[in-house]
């Protein structure tokens, strides 16, 4: 038998008011001209991308999977080829055209973002050099112990005021996009920065959504009071822009764990962890700003503790809103997904 030369392009046509089309046309042109083979496949809604691209996989003419989107699609894609393993032994690589945001996995390994960067995101696709990426699978606990939902992320997990801010994100973009001249000023980044400076602006005057937590990492365990959020981190960077451990490695088997006490400890993350940004550990410490703690593991529990006012801790995994709980498990899938770098893979 011939060996399989397609490539599936994974895209949503409806994405960023429907912009995405023209992406999605010049993505195929450019595979066709590398010799790639492409053929499209649209995303599905109500879950159904996944086994679609699972479906496709299987019948044995794909030689790798690219995703052209944000963060969810990267998901979605990856999530395909995992089940597509799974079920039927046939393994591809996931390739990057990413278009979202922040892009944390495109630009963990040196991938830029956007329309203009089509064509030379397809060179790296075609040289197709490859590498392992670990994977996350988190579990959901209720007050019975029972598990009421599990699933893979890619990037980063996490409870407390990310996820708050996420949530207040989504509820905006909603409202937005049912004002056609509102949602062409009031999006991306934009809608984020107000989301996260309405969550900020509300914690510190009413002392925040704190909470206390027991970390069981790897069977040794760490207890935290007063805790604002909790971030387990898969690429180097987060939201785009941070690096809170330089040791952070997408396929060393371990995810690292960032604690956040109170905003004033946000804020010395933001400061010294910005990719940017020449401030150090040491120079906090003249301001009596005290380095955090970054924990790592691969297996990691997190049981939540909240007063009874305190509300829901949001959660969320690689940018959306998840499962409200109590208790999480969160497990380190060693080698789990190959993905298409360029040479010299660092971030950017």
């Amino acid at each position: 038998m011939a060996p399989p030369t397609r490539t599936l392009l994974v895209a949503n046509p409806t994405a960023r008011t429907g912009r995405a089309a023209r992406a999605i046309e010049r993505a195929m042109q450019a595979l066709e001209r590398a010799h790639l083979d492409p053929e499209f496949l649209p995303t599905r809604p109500e879950g159904a991308t996944v086994p679609a691209i699972a479906d496709r996989i299987e019948q044995g003419d794909v030689a790798r999977v690219v995703y052209l989107g944000g963060d969810g699609t990267f998901a979605e894609a990856a999530k395909g080829i995992i089940l597509a393993r799974e079920r039927s032994g046939i393994d591809v690589p996931l390739g990057m055209l990413p278009m979202g945001t922040a892009n944390d996995q495109g630009r963990s390994f040196g991938i830029p973002a956007g329309e203009r960067n089509i064509e030379k995101n397809v060179e790296i696709v075609r040289r197709g050099i490859e590498q392992w990426m670990d994977v996350g699978r988190i579990f959901a606990f209720d007050a019975e112990g029972t598990c009421i939902a599990q699933d893979l992320w890619f990037d980063n997990c996490g409870v407390g005021l990310s996820a708050q801010i996420l949530a207040a994100r989504n509820r905006d973009r909603d409202l937005v996009g049912r004002v056609p001249l509102l949602r062409r000023i009031y999006r991306d980044k934009i809608i984020y920065t107000f989301a996260a400076l309405r969550s900020l602006f509300a914690g510190m005057m009413t002392g925040g959504r704190r909470f206390a937590v027991q970390l069981t990492v790897d069977d040794e365990q760490h207890r935290f009071d007063n805790v604002t959020d909790i971030v387990l981190l898969d690429t180097i960077l987060y939201a785009g822009d941070w690096v809170f451990d330089p040791r952070t490695r997408a396929d060393d088997g371990l995810f690292e764990i960032v604690v956040v006490r109170g905003h004033a400890d946000w804020a010395a993350a933001a400061i010294s962890g910005h990719k940017h940004n020449p401030v150090t550990e040491d120079d906090l410490a003249v301001l009596g700003i005290p380095s955090r703690q970054v924990l790592r593991g691969r297996t990691i529990e997190i049981d939540l503790e909240r007063a009874e006012d305190t509300g829901r801790i949001f959660a969320q995994i690689d940018g959306e809103e998840w499962i409200v709980a109590d208790r999480y498990r969160v497990e380190n899938l060693f080698h789990h997904l190959r993905i298409i770098v360029p040479e010299d893979a660092h971030f950017i």
